[in-house]
C-alpha cells in the first residue's frame, strides 16, 4: 500500500489554515482533477480526486482534524468504515453539490440549487447589507439617520402560503415532505442525495389557486423606512445589525437581519489614527526660532491657540490633548496632533529682504568664527 501523503500537503494549505481556506483549496483542486474535466488519464484523475476528497473529509471536520493533528493517519483511518477512506465515508454531499452544482450539474445528484432551499420547516429569511457613508464629524458627534431599505415581506393576503385566501394542499409528488431522493451514477459507484421537491420547491405544499397579490410566491417586495443610530467613535468598516429588518422568512420562519456597513469619508483637513487625529499648523521662521502662538481649527469647528516652543523644527509635532475622536460609546477622547509647517513668502517686502539679508550675514559670521576656531585647534594638535 503506497505511503499516504500529509493531508495539508495534498490540499496545499498550511496547518493553521481556516475552514474557508481548506474549502477554497479543495474547490480549486477538485475542478482540476475531476475525471470528467481533467486532462490527466482517467485512472490518475480518479486517484487524485479521491486523495483530495479524503484530505477534505478529514480537514473540514473539526473533530477529525484535531485527531489527525495529534495522531496522524493512524488516528483517522480507524474512523473509516473499512480501515481506510472510501466513498461510503464521504459525508459532505451538500458541500460537493455547492462546489460542483454550477459546473457539472451536481455530480452527487440534486443539480444546481436554485436560490435558497426551502424545506417545509420554518426557515429564516435572507440577511441584507446596506452601505452607508458618513463624515468624520459624524464619528465625533454620532447621529441618527433614516434609510429606505427594499426587502421582501410576508404577503398579508395569503400569510406567506402562496395560495389564494391562504388555502394550500399537500404536495402529491413528495407527499408533503418537501424533499425527494435522487440516485446518481458516479465514477465511484451510485450516490444517493436529497434535494428540494421540484414541484413544491421544498415547501411540501401546493396552492390550489395562486394568491393574486404575490402570484404564489408568499412574499411581496416593499421598501421600509428604518432609523439607524450611528454611535460616537464608530470605526470605518463597522457593521450595525438591525434584527429582523432583512427579507421575510419561509414557512413562518423569522425575517433575516439588516447589516448597515459604515464607510467613513476622507477629510481634507484631518487624518484619522484610531481615536487620534492628525492635522497641520503653519507658522513663520521667527516663531520657530523665538517661539510664539498660532491658531488651529479643531474637528469640533472651534479655533484654538497653540504654543510654538522656541527652537521648534519644521516637521515637528504639537499635541493638543482631548481634541481627537471619542472611544466607541464613551466620552473619553483621543488627541489632536499637528505637524509644523513654515510659511515661506513668495514675494517678500523690501523690509523683509533687508532684515533677512542682515540675518543671513550674522549667520555667515558665526559660521566663519566656528571654522576659524576649528582650524586653530587642528593647528595646535600638530
Amino acid at each position: 500500500m503506497p505511503e499516504q501523503r500529509d493531508y495539508y500537503e495534498v490540499l496545499g494549505v498550511s496547518k493553521t489554515a481556516s475552514p474557508d481556506e481548506i474549502k477554497s483549496a479543495y474547490r480549486t483542486l477538485a475542478k482540476k482533477y475531476h475525471p470528467d474535466v481533467s486532462t490527466e488519464s482517467k485512472e490518475v484523475a480518479e486517484a487524485k480526486f479521491k486523495e483530495i476528497s479524503e484530505a477534505y473529509e478529514v480537514l473540514s471536520d473539526a473533530e477529525k482534524r484535531q485527531t489527525y493533528d495529534k495522531y496522524g493517519h493512524a488516528g483517522v483511518n480507524s474512523q473509516f468504515s473499512n480501515g481506510g477512506f472510501s466513498w461510503d465515508d464521504f459525508t459532505h454531499g451538500d458541500d460537493i453539490n455547492d462546489i460542483f452544482g454550477d459546473i457539472f450539474g451536481g455530480i452527487f445528484g440534486g443539480g444546481r440549487r436554485q436560490g435558497r432551499s426551502r424545506s417545509n420547516s420554518p426557515a429564516t429569511g435572507e440577511s441584507l447589507a446596506y452601505n452607508m457613508q458618513i463624515t468624520l464629524e459624524d464619528v465625533l458627534n454620532g447621529k441618527t439617520v433614516e434609510i429606505s431599505v427594499p426587502h421582501s415581506a410576508t404577503c398579508p393576503d395569503c400569510k406567506g402560503t402562496g395560495g389564494k385566501d391562504g388555502k394550500v394542499e399537500r404536495c402529491t409528488q413528495c407527499n408533503g415532505q418537501g424533499q425527494v431522493q435522487n440516485v446518481t451514477r458516479t465514477p465511484f459507484g451510485n450516490m444517493m442525495s436529497v434535494s428540494d421537491c421540484p414541484r413544491c420547491h421544498g415547501t411540501g405544499r401546493m396552492a390550489t389557486e395562486k394568491c393574486l397579490k404575490c402570484h404564489g410566491t408568499g412574499r411581496n417586495n416593499i421598501t421600509s423606512k428604518i432609523s439607524i443610530n450611528i454611535p460616537k467613535g464608530i470605526d470605518d468598516g463597522a457593521r450595525i445589525r438591525v434584527a429582523g429588518a432583512g427579507d421575510a422568512g419561509y414557512n413562518g420562519g423569522s425575517a433575516g437581519d439588516l447589516y448597515v456597513v459604515i464607510s467613513v469619508k476622507e477629510n481634507k483637513a484631518f487624518e484619522r489614527d484610531g481615536i487620534n487625529l492628525w492635522s497641520e499648523v503653519t507658522t513663520t521662521y521667527s516663531r520657530l526660532v523665538l517661539g510664539g502662538e498660532e491658531s488651529i481649527k479643531t474637528l469640533d469647528g472651534e479655533t484654538i491657540s497653540v504654543s510654538i516652543p522656541a527652537g521648534t523644527q519644521i516637521g515637528g509635532v504639537l499635541r493638543i490633548s482631548g481634541k481627537g475622536l471619542p472611544k466607541l460609546n464613551q466620552s473619553v477622547r483621543g488627541n489632536l496632533y499637528a505637524r509644523v509647517r513654515m510659511d515661506i513668502p513668495t514675494k517678500p517686502t523690501a523690509l523683509e529682504k533687508e532684515l533677512l539679508a542682515k540675518l543671513d550675514g550674522e549667520a555667515g559670521k558665526k559660521t566663519s568664527a566656528k571654522k576659524s576656531k576649528l582650524r586653530s585647534k587642528l593647528a595646535d594638535m600638530k
